[in-house]
């Protein structure tokens, strides 16, 4: 029945794609997308200065590490109003960066494979 219905299956040799055909797929040259550095150092960017009120990525990393205690200038962790007036933020920006925003997690898998 189901030959009846597709008719005669046969394999042909590469070529041009009839119509009706499953198109071949094949070999792609072109180089790959350059990938974009998403790495926790980040580099060039994170110091750049910005307008007043803002802050740079350099600055909203610090304030993340301060809040969890793993900043480098400060023992322990900070509550979101010495962070606020040491930034000279308001307390709902800081707020809003610790609630939305994280830090990229570091590559353990790296350090799992070196073993």
């Amino acid at each position: 029945m189901l030959s009846q219905m597709v008719g005669r299956i046969k394999s042909k040799p590469g070529g041009k794609l009839e119509t009706g055909e499953a198109p071949v797929v094949e070999r792609y040259n072109r180089p790959m997308p350059k990938l974009r550095n998403t790495k926790p150092d980040s580099g060039r960017y994170e110091e750049r200065a910005v307008a007043p009120g803002t802050l740079n990525v350099a600055q909203l990393r610090h304030i993340i590490l301060m809040y969890q205690g793993k900043a480098d200038d400060h023992e322990g962790p900070m509550n979101i109003q010495q962070i606020a007036e040491k930034f000279r933020l308001e307390v709902a920006q800081v707020q809003r960066i610790l609630q939305f925003l994280s830090l990229p997690t570091e590559d353990n898998n790296k350090q799992k494979g070196h073993r």
